[in-house]
């Protein structure tokens, strides 16, 4: 009698993981390309994936905090996949602290530094201006993508365009800010924005896009 090869069973084995492990990376790659927007018939339908396949991948990744899902259903990445990123947070912030200096000096404005995590703006970082009257946002909070500068240019950038945004009063009250957003060689999504009270902002406006539209070009992003 033939007796099966161990070396065959652990092949087979060694293959079936593979696959598990680049259809969670695949569906990680789409949650973050649209974070909280996404639903299981959704990634099953752009994996190509049966339901049952996708569901019990999805199920998984929750499980051990690389996904987490909402109340309607739709997924994001979870605390525990953006935890590792954190050293990064540190990287990028130095990484891009010039640009900021060059946009702080040209523009005599707060500017922020941001980096999308979780269908949020986290942000990494800020240079302060000297006025009294000033834009101040904590290192460390979140802000959404509809309603904000860095936001709006990080979606403009996941559309496939990368353009000045604008955030006119919309997510407080007083506050106008400009923004755009890149990607780094890592595959973050980073924005830079310049928030100033509404009445400044429009009288500088022009002052404040050319300086961001400078670090559009000059910033450390991939090209």
């Amino acid at each position: 009698m033939t007796r099966p090869d161990p070396n065959e069973r652990t092949d087979a084995g060694r293959e079936d993981g593979i696959q598990v492990l680049r259809r969670a990376a695949a569906a990680l790659d789409e949650i973050a390309a649209a974070p909280g927007r996404l639903r299981l018939v959704d990634l099953g339908a752009q994996l190509g994936l049966a339901k049952s396949t996708a569901r019990r991948l999805l199920v998984g990744l929750v499980e051990v905090g690389f996904a987490a899902v909402d109340d309607q259903g739709r997924f994001s990445l979870g605390d525990r996949l953006l935890g590792l990123g954190s050293a990064d947070v540190a990287g990028l912030a130095a990484l891009f602290r010039p640009t900021l200096e060059q946009v702080a000096t040209t523009t005599e404005e707060t500017v922020d530094l941001s980096v999308l995590r979780g269908g949020e703006m986290l942000f990494i970082d800020q240079l302060e201006s000297a006025h009294r009257l000033r834009a101040v946002s904590a290192v460390g909070m979140r802000f959404p993508l509809d309603s904000t500068a860095n936001g709006k240019a990080a979606t403009a950038l996941l559309n496939g365009s990368t353009e000045v945004a604008f955030d006119r009063d919309e997510h407080t009250v007083g506050i106008s800010a400009a923004g755009v957003a890149g990607r780094t060689a890592g595959g973050h999504v980073v924005a830079i924005s310049v928030p100033a009270p509404t009445e400044r902002f429009a009288t500088h406006e022009d002052r404040i896009v050319s300086a961001l539209t400078s670090a559009a070009a000059t910033a450390p992003w991939s090209r």
